[in-house]
């Protein structure tokens, strides 16, 4: 059984995705699938209407299992079809840029896979890096030379997997999403947050009919203490735990009290 399951939404010819591999294989053993293409924005989308198939190529020496579906048919297929015993933990990442806030959190296939293996009862984590618009806008991130941009990101991420592997997460804590400044190292400051919620925005333009999606920028203003952005904007490495119930002590109660009692009124 390997100690993990790596994959991510980018490929595997993503700048954040060999750099993590290499340095997580230092100290655990890895098996890794990945979207065949690029498949972010997708969430937790699970393919049902398509032939899903695995083929594996070599890269710098590591097998790499390629997968013509989304990130957490990655893990679904490398839970119950590669694997025999399920592993330590799933990571996913390292996603060119970040996953803040709860809208993005929904929308990344980076997160999304991570989901899948906490509703499988595997521990699992997340983990994207901020890459700011004047930087992204020169960089080729599927280019090998720039590979050296993420090592950092990885050695962050590799350590507190390193953390995380061996600790239970508690009974609130469905899975891990770590943000990283583009320029964090081992000693920067990690602070624990929440996300942010505020909303997307446009998302879609054109003309007639016709409309193209546009990634909006983060807004780094009105920011609150505590959050996930506000972490970012500070420099330091944000880790959020994520809790899939969707709902709350407080709002049940809520419901109970406003909705529940006007129904049998009514």
């Amino acid at each position: 059984m390997p100690d993990i399951l790596l994959t991510n939404d980018d490929g595997y010819k993503s700048a954040g995705f060999l750099p993590l591999l290499k340095e997580l294989s230092k100290d655990f053993s890895i098996i890794s699938i990945t979207p065949e293409m690029e498949k972010s924005w997708i969430g937790k989308a699970i393919t049902t209407r398509e032939k899903l198939y695995v083929k594996k190529v070599k890269k710098d020496g590591f097998e790499i299992h390629l997968l013509n579906g989304t990130p957490a048919d990655c893990v679904q297929i490398g839970l119950y079809n590669i694997l025999k015993e399920k592993p330590r933990m799933v990571v996913s990442g390292i996603n060119l840029g970040s996953n803040v806030g709860h809208a993005r959190i929904l929308s990344s296939g980076t997160v999304g896979a991570a989901m899948e293996a906490s509703i499988e009862k595997v521990k699992s984590i997340a983990t994207s890096l901020r890459i700011p618009l004047e930087i992204k806008k020169t960089l080729d991130l599927f280019d090998e030379k720039n590979y050296y941009f993420f090592e950092n990101a990885a050695k962050i991420t590799a350590k507190l997997t390193k953390i995380l592997i061996d600790k239970n997460f508690d009974e609130d804590t469905d899975l891990i999403s770590i943000n990283i400044p583009y320029d964090a190292t081992l000693e920067s400051d990690m602070e624990i947050t929440r996300p942010f919620k505020d909303p997307y925005g446009q998302l879609f333009y054109g003309k007639g009919n016709h409309f193209i999606h546009r990634t909006p920028r983060l807004e780094f203003k009105n920011l609150k203490n505590g959050t996930d952005l506000k972490a970012l904007s500070e420099g330091k490495i944000s880790v959020t735990p994520l809790n899939l119930s969707f709902v709350t002590d407080k709002s049940l109660k809520n419901c109970e009290h406003d909705l529940k009692m006007s129904w049998y009124k009514e």
